[in-house]
């Protein structure tokens, strides 16, 4: 297969940044201290529906949408947010929701993949991966299961946290997922978590099979501990992904693959890094990227995992 990936494999990907579109100050009370980590659907009517978490000041976790013109300014807000909020208590998702990834199924229906908390002990977390279905594009949602996607087995024991999808049939759906490798003890006595991204296929989207190799982007060094967040767009002759690393003593960044069949993958600039000052000069993270006719537009968060809100950023023609 053609390794080339369009004109940009032969130069660095780069970005321009568009600004915040959307930040916490005098948001409503379910976004009002954080919102960020989104996924977005282009709609008939031209809009976008974002789908974001925020996150109240009871520090709550929740998901609600709102709609972006073609200039990414906000048109409207749904006021039934938030549209899924925490599971009941015990259950997977029972202390919060967060980081959807939305897949159109048909011009009504729609999934979406979400994160789940659960409860823990103090110093740690547990994720797990859950479904949502809406049957009227999006507007309302509703859990498949009170039970997480069944993704645990003996290869991925611990958690499963952010997932990226993609429905290249109706009967083929391909899953790249972050799976914690381990908790590790420090020398200071603290515990620090170790994930990566994994790769699964699936024939409707809820069921998924693991191939016997399925390990898509590990840790480039000792020093990287997290690789999350996959988003993946499918080109006429590969595909591109999108995900978030961090390493000791650094914050996360937005870091950028390609591959010729999906399973494969090879680590290239990402073009976008943190502005000198404001909303993301600290961080930059949770990417998530659409493609309107032969531009890219890249939702992403700043500093605070959102605290400070999310941006766009757009390539070149």
């Amino acid at each position: 297969m053609n390794n080339r990936l369009l004109p940009w494999d032969e130069c660095l990907l780069t970005w321009k940044k568009q600004g915040r579109i959307v930040a916490p100050d005098n948001a409503p009370a379910w976004r009002k201290s954080q919102a960020g980590m989104i996924s977005a659907v282009p709609l008939a009517n031209g809009l976008t529906r974002l789908f974001l978490t925020g996150r109240d000041d009871k520090g709550r976790y929740q998901i609600g949408w709102l709609d972006l013109d073609d200039q990414f300014a906000i048109v409207a807000e749904n006021p039934g947010n938030p549209v899924l909020t925490a599971g009941r208590m015990g259950c997977f998702d029972g202390q919060g929701v967060c980081m959807p990834t939305v897949v159109r199924v048909t011009d009504q229906q729609l999934y979406m993949y979400y994160v789940g908390w659960g409860l823990t002990a103090p110093g740690f977390f547990v994720n797990r991966c859950g479904l949502a279905i809406s049957d009227d594009d999006g507007v309302t949602w509703r859990r498949w299961s009170e039970a997480p996607l069944d993704l645990l087995d003996g290869r991925d024991p611990i958690g499963i946290g952010t997932v990226g999808v993609l429905r290249e049939r109706p009967d083929f759906w391909r899953l790249w997922y972050t799976t914690f490798r381990e908790w590790r003890q420090l020398p200071d006595g603290n515990w620090q978590h170790y994930y990566h991204i994994k790769y699964a296929e699936s024939a409707d989207g809820i069921h998924w099979e693991k191939p016997a190799n399925n390990l898509a982007v590990d840790f480039v060094d000792d020093k990287e501990y997290c690789v999350a967040r996959p988003c993946v767009i499918k080109e006429a002759t590969g595909y591109r992904l999108w995900f978030c690393t961090r390493s000791e003593g650094a914050t996360y960044r937005i870091s950028y693959a390609e591959s010729p069949d999906g399973r494969t993958w090879k680590r290239k600039p990402a073009g976008i890094e943190p502005s000198p000052t404001g909303w993301d000069s600290e961080m930059i993270e949770y990417a998530y990227v659409l493609k309107r006719d032969s531009r890219y537009i890249m939702f992403y968060n700043g500093n605070g995992f959102g605290a400070s809100g999310t941006g766009v950023a757009l390539s070149p023609q």
